[in-house]
């Protein structure tokens, strides 16, 4: 028991999720502001929206859709997020351009009551699932 007792505590200050830097709009950081008060963190509501736009490759919200989030100054923002999450907002930005209109998205998607209705396809071919 005592070896196992030595391994938790060894895990107990270690943290599995990765601090990246991202550049968003001031209008985005407010949506995820807002909506981590809903989801209980900012990383896990940003969680949840990428992992929405990642069940849906392929479909993508138009940026005439997120022109109000999109016109907004940019920021700068630190979130401690999942590595799985972190590969996703990677990968979507070969979709969206840049990893700020990828969090561009996700707000739009927090933003709305059901996330899923302001989805139209992506131009150009349908894009493969991104291996991970």
């Amino acid at each position: 028991m005592k070896s196992e007792a030595r391994r938790l505590n060894r895990l107990k200050d270690t943290s599995r999720n990765l601090a990246k830097r991202y550049k968003l709009t001031q209008a985005a950081l407010k949506i995820i502001e807002k909506a981590g008060k809903i989801h209980g963190q900012q990383s896990r509501a940003i969680q949840v929206a990428v992992e929405l736009l990642w069940a849906k490759v392929g479909w993508a919200v138009q940026d005439n859709a997120m022109s109000a989030i999109l016109d907004s100054p940019l920021t700068g923002k630190t979130y401690k997020l999942p590595p799985r999450t972190v590969s996703l907002i990677e990968a979507l930005s070969h979709e969206y351009g840049t990893q700020g209109k990828v969090l561009s998205a996700v707000a739009y998607m927090l933003s709305k009551p059901d996330p899923r209705s302001g989805l139209t396809p992506a131009p150009g071919p349908m894009p493969h699932k991104y291996c991970l």
